[in-house]
Formats: C-alpha cells, sequence, structure tokens
C-alpha cells in the first residue's frame, strides 16, 4: 500500500518535471542540438532538489520517510518549475501534444511493469526518467522526429499548393536585425491601398509562416508581408521554394545569433546565398548603409534598390534628420531629385532606416506618395519594441523584446534624448552571440558609461563583462548587480524619483533564465 501512495505521489511529481522539460523544448524549437545544449548547461535545475534525490533513496529503506520527502519535493517542484512566472508560456500545440501522448504512454508502461514486478530494473528505469526527464524529452523528441518530419512536409506541401493557387503578391522581409519593426511599418504603409496579411509577432521559420498560410491567407488578400528568417532549421532554400517573393527587403547583416552560425563569415555567406539566389524577386530593397550588404549586392541578379541615412551612394537618401521623443522628422530624397518631407511617431537612427526600406517598398508597390506620407505620420509598431508603456511622473520604455548591438545603442541614443532626468537602464546583456558574447558585453559597458546615471546589471554571471566595461570607463553612477528582474522592481518601490527615465533593455528567454 505504501509503495502505491509513493508510486501515485511520484507520478504527479514526473508530470510538473514534464511540463518544465516541454517547455525548454519548445522555447529551444524542438532542435536536438539546441536543447542538448541547453541540458548540458542546466543541469542543476533538475539535480538542486535534493528531497526527491533522497525521497528514490529512502524508497528503498524505508518508506514513510520516502513519502514524506518525496511531499515536500513536489511542493518544491511546484515553486521552482510551475508557479514560476513565465515570459513566454507552454503552447500546447498539436506537435506538443504529440509528444506528451507518447511520453506518457512510454511513462505509463514503466509504472505498471514496476508495479507488478517490483524489479530493481523497471525501478531504476521509472526513477531516472523522473529524475532526468530532460534526457527523456530528448529521447523522446528524437523518437518522434521521423513522424513529424513527415506530418510537417504535409503541411507544407499543403501550403505550397494553396499559395500557389492564390497568388498574392509577396514581400519578404529578412536580415539579422529589424525585420519585424521594418515588416511592420510596411504594412501599416499599404494596408489601407491593399488588402494585406502579415506574418504575426515573430512567424518567420518554415514551419511558422506554413501555418500562417494555410490557417490564415485567403483569396481576398493581395499583399503578403513574410518576415523570414536567417536562422531557420532549412535555410532559406525551403523558405524561397515555398513562397517566390515579388520582392525582397534586406534590413542589416550582423552577429545576431552568432551562437549558431559560429562565425561572422559564415553569416555573411548565408546572407550571400540569399542575395544570389534566383528566387528572391525581381527587386531587392537594402539598407546600403550596412557595410556588409554594400559588399554583397554587386554581383546579384535582382534590381537593387538602396537606401541609407549616411551612405551618400544610396538611391533613396534620409536629409536632414531630426530626432526627438515623440519622433521623428525628414526629406526622403528620391533618385530622381524629388524631396518628400516625411513626419513620423518613429523615433531611433535604426528605426528610421527600417521606415525608409517600407516607404520604398510602398513605392515599388504603386501605393500613392501622400496616402504613404500620411500613413507615416502614426505607424503601427511591434510591441517591446522602443515602446513608451508608461510616460507620467516616471517614464518607462520597453525594449524587451530582443537586444543586438546597434539596437541597444540606438535605445541608449533615444534614452539620451531625456534631458535633465535621471537615466535608469535595466539590461541582463546580450544572447546569443557564442564566443563574441564577452568583447560585446565589455564594449557595450563602455558605451553605457556614456548614456545613463544608474545601471542595473541582471544575472551577476551574465554581465560580468559589461560591469569590467562599465568600471573601465570610470563609470561615477550607481551599479546594481541582482539576480532577477522581481529584484529590480522589489528595489524600485524605494528607489525611483519623480522624473526617471527607466529603459527596460532586453529580457532573457526562459530558457536563458
Amino acid at each position: 500500500m505504501l509503495e502505491k501512495i509513493f508510486l501515485l505521489l511520484f507520478v504527479s511529481n514526473f508530470v510538473i518535471r514534464s511540463l518544465y522539460s516541454l517547455h525548454m523544448l519548445q522555447l529551444e524549437e524542438y532542435s536536438e542540438k539546441k536543447y542538448l545544449k541547453w541540458i548540458f548547461s542546466h543541469l542543476n535545475r533538475y539535480l538542486v532538489n535534493l528531497l526527491f534525490v533522497l525521497s528514490i533513496v529512502f524508497y528503498f529503506f524505508n518508506l514513510y520517510i520516502a513519502i514524506a520527502l518525496l511531499v515536500i519535493s513536489i511542493y518544491v517542484d511546484l515553486r521552482y518549475f510551475v508557479l514560476v512566472k513565465k515570459k513566454k508560456p507552454l503552447v500546447f500545440t498539436k506537435r506538443l501534444r504529440r509528444l506528451l501522448y507518447v511520453s506518457y504512454a512510454i511513462f505509463g508502461f514503466c509504472l505498471l511493469w514496476t508495479i507488478h514486478s517490483s524489479s530493481l530494473l523497471s525501478e531504476s528505469i521509472l526513477f531516472f526518467i523522473s529524475l532526468f526527464n530532460s534526457f527523456y524529452y530528448f529521447l523522446i523528441n528524437a523518437l518522434m522526429l521521423p513522424i513529424e518530419r513527415l506530418i510537417n512536409e504535409y503541411y507544407y506541401k499543403d501550403a505550397k499548393r494553396k499559395i500557389k493557387h492564390l497568388k498574392p503578391q509577396i514581400i519578404a522581409v529578412t536580415g539579422s536585425y529589424g525585420k519585424t519593426s521594418t515588416k511592420y511599418f510596411l504594412t501599416h504603409l499599404i494596408s489601407e491601398h491593399y488588402k494585406t496579411l502579415m506574418t504575426p509577432e515573430s512567424y518567420n521559420t518554415t514551419m511558422g509562416i506554413t501555418k500562417v498560410i494555410r490557417e490564415k491567407l485567403d483569396k481576398s488578400h493581395e499583399i503578403f508581408v513574410v518576415e523570414l528568417a536567417e536562422n531557420d532549421n532549412y535555410g532559406y532554400d525551403k523558405l524561397l521554394d515555398l513562397l517566390h517573393p515579388d520582392i525582397s527587403i534586406l534590413t542589416s547583416i550582423g552577429i545576431q545569433h552568432l551562437e549558431e552560425f559560429h562565425s561572422m563569415e559564415n553569416i555573411i555567406k548565408n546572407f550571400k546565398n540569399y542575395l544570389t539566389d534566383k528566387r528572391i524577386g525581381k527587386k531587392i530593397v537594402v539598407n546600403l548603409d550596412d557595410e556588409n550588404i554594400e559588399k554583397l549586392i554587386k554581383d546579384i541578379g535582382a534590381e537593387v534598390i538602396t537606401c541609407g541615412i549616411k551612405n551618400e551612394k544610396a538611391q533613396y537618401k534620409v536629409k536632414d534628420l531630426k530626432l526627438e521623443k515623440n519622433g521623428s522628422q525628414f526629406i526622403l530624397k528620391t533618385p530622381n531629385n524629388q524631396e518628400f518631407e516625411i513626419k513620423t511617431n518613429v523615433y531611433g537612427k535604426e528605426n528610421i532606416i527600417n521606415l525608409l526600406l517600407s516607404i520604398v517598398s510602398a513605392f515599388e508597390l504603386k501605393v500613392p506618395v501622400e496616402e504613404i506620407i500620411e500613413r507615416a505620420k502614426n505607424i503601427v509598431k511591434p510591441k517591446h519594441r522602443l515602446e513608451i508603456v508608461r510616460d507620467d511622473t516616471i517614464t518607462v520604455i520597453d525594449d524587451t523584446f530582443n537586444s543586438n548591438p546597434k539596437g541597444f545603442k540606438m535605445a541608449l541614443e533615444y534614452l539620451s534624448l531625456f534631458n535633465y532626468r535621471r537615466k535608469i537602464l535595466v539590461t541582463p546583456g546580450f544572447v546569443e552571440l557564442g564566443e563574441r558574447e564577452d568583447d560585446e558585453h565589455y564594449k557595450l559597458g563602455k558605451l553605457i558609461s556614456k548614456y545613463v546615471d544608474v545601471v542595473f546589471l541582471v544575472d551577476k554571471k551574465r554581465t560580468k563583462k559589461i560591469l569590467e566595461g562599465l568600471n573601465d570607463a570610470g563609470f561615477k553612477g550607481e551599479v546594481f548587480v541582482v539576480n532577477s528582474l522581481d529584484e529590480v522592481i522589489e528595489k524600485f518601490k524605494t528607489f525611483l524619483k519623480q522624473g526617471d527615465v527607466i529603459l527596460f533593455e532586453n529580457d532573457l528567454p526562459d530558457n536563458y533564465a
């Protein structure tokens, strides 16, 4: 009887740990390579609850103690794995449910085997599955991969047939940074003139776009604006085979996702493959201020339309740019020397280049100039990207969606526009920069020292080099190193003063925390 009570509680513990493992697997996009790397960098997550380990040990010696320890262990795991606030919650997709069914079926078999045989082998397997739950789901995911590939291939071919039948004009937006903002800006500019569908949020992978086509695209849509991930599991090949864009937009080439590409050379090669692919469309609109792009566009087949703020060789140029707290204004000069005055609620230099790319793409789609100028005044912007979420006695700027060296600098430059006010930065630094992360964090520390009065660094280990850069730059302001964002919020209750401006720059995803 006691053994069955223990096993019943054990099942509860398994379910708790399963939800956590599946959440991390989903955040790592079901990639075996990424998930295995996460496992080895977070082994302590599963071993930190020593009560659970002890409950398994005492199972073989004293069931009363084992049950007591397991009850406390369940409480600890609930607090640690389930009740923690998630930045991006677990989504019970069809794929996730299939993983659940298979994993629970195998676990159920092991449980029944243990109940009927009470053999050391069956008990050892059962305990291993729960204690090293992440490895268990690594194996289940590997087992399911052939089936998932078949399912994905079916969905992909269905989406391919559908888009070929509907034939919308397709505008593909890609690059290291600025893809999502450019996608939003362009959709806003053209959506009154054309019935437009945009891939939502960060649906930018082959299967994400496949899902949007199958579920959202219909015959009423004249334009389909699509964001393409440069680090898609299949590369650009399947994306272009699916979409065949009419116009491509290339926003930037930089070190984002360096952790996956391993070197800047590989990143540049990846974008070169894109630019030389005949399926990218007859026209490509590019940011000529980006030196890497300028080098790559010399020998490509498509018609290249260049945009820039600082590069005088660009066909479309921004002149007399004035960056303000509530927006920007500039003169747009065209290749035939026409000039248009643009006033917009978009702020930040990197965002202005994204807006310029969008305006020029709208020109190519024959949207009337007057309509573009009018709609540029009140652009719909993506959430958590240099977004003012509070502006009364205290101003709060949310730039937490993601971060990169260019975007971080833009955010600091925007912060500097709030003259004569105490400027506070909250950041964990960058992620996904691989071996360059320490160098970039050190440079970031030196950059931050020029713009802010107070710095809150989230995660001591991760931000060590930022602190070093701040110290070497002779930063005279206050620095607080904290373990979590919750600590920052608690500190703010007594620390903030009227007139403060707070920039939240980047936020660690759950799988990096």
